[in-house]
């Protein structure tokens, strides 16, 4: 009987182990707890939100924390203060929510995302002008390709590259200077790379290497057209002024 009884013992268990249920947890909670800023005791509190969530427990004391996970009640209260804080937890109505923590989670997801695929665009671009001319990568020629790219709204095309490495290696226009020309295009509303080429070329023809002087020849440019602009206003007043004068001739 004695044998039975035990025999019987882990069959009892099992029943209960599973009809007690399980918290479900986020692998990514776990796996960007660091990026989140959690602690050991900061991630015990949230797993402890997450089993009383599950299982219908909603409105919550600290001591409820403390009887589960053994912890002491000022340790558990700047825990959750400190994940407020940080817009991980939400509290309403005794009641804390963790919408604030799931949207967190996949702003980091997003921007590994969004990294891991401009590496893999870097790495392709890399590919692409070594294999297309033998020309060196530089750094500062893909900060421009993906300058450029942000302001296309869109990855650009194997002709494009090519286009600004003839302006970087063959042309020898600086990588300031080609982003000078493109932030020119993006203020006209012109993102056409036949636009910016006309740009650099006019530039080139009066000897602009860099963009101080590109600020320099566009306020000689100003300057001139203002004083043009007041020469004419003063020629125009002369004639107006003639005009009175011989208005009553004019009219009898």
């Amino acid at each position: 009987m004695e044998n039975s009884d035990r025999f019987h013992i882990p069959a009892l268990f099992s029943r209960d182990f599973f009809a007690k249920g399980f918290t479900v947890v986020p692998n990514m909670l776990i796996e960007h707890s660091g990026r989140l800023g959690l602690e050991g005791v900061d991630l015990l509190v949230l797993l402890a939100v997450l089993y009383f969530q599950q299982t219908g427990r909603y409105e919550l004391e600290i001591a409820d924390f403390t009887k589960l996970l053994s912890a002491p009640e000022r340790q558990v209260e700047e825990s959750i203060e400190k994940m407020c804080v940080m817009g991980l937890l939400t509290e309403e109505n005794k009641s804390l929510e963790t919408t604030g923590m799931f949207e967190k989670i996949a702003d980091i997801w997003a921007d590994e995302k969004v990294r891991a695929e401009q590496q893999k665009h870097n790495t392709a671009i890399a590919v692409h002008l070594k294999t297309g001319g033998g020309k060196h990568l530089t750094p500062p020629l893909i900060k421009v390709i993906n300058l450029f790219e942000r302001e296309f709204g869109r990855a650009l095309t194997p002709i494009e590259i090519d286009q600004i490495s003839n302006w970087h290696y063959d042309q020898g226009y600086p990588d300031t200077l080609i982003k000078e020309a493109l932030k020119r295009a993006v203020l006209r509303g012109i993102l056409n790379m036949n636009y910016m080429d006309r740009i650099l070329e006019s530039w080139a023809k009066m000897n602009i290497r860099t963009t101080r002087e590109v600020i320099q020849y566009e306020e000689k440019f100003q300057d001139k057209k203002k004083h043009k602009e007041k020469s004419h206003s003063a020629d125009l007043g002369g004639v107006q002024e003639q005009d009175e004068k011989f208005k009553d001739i004019y009219l009898t």
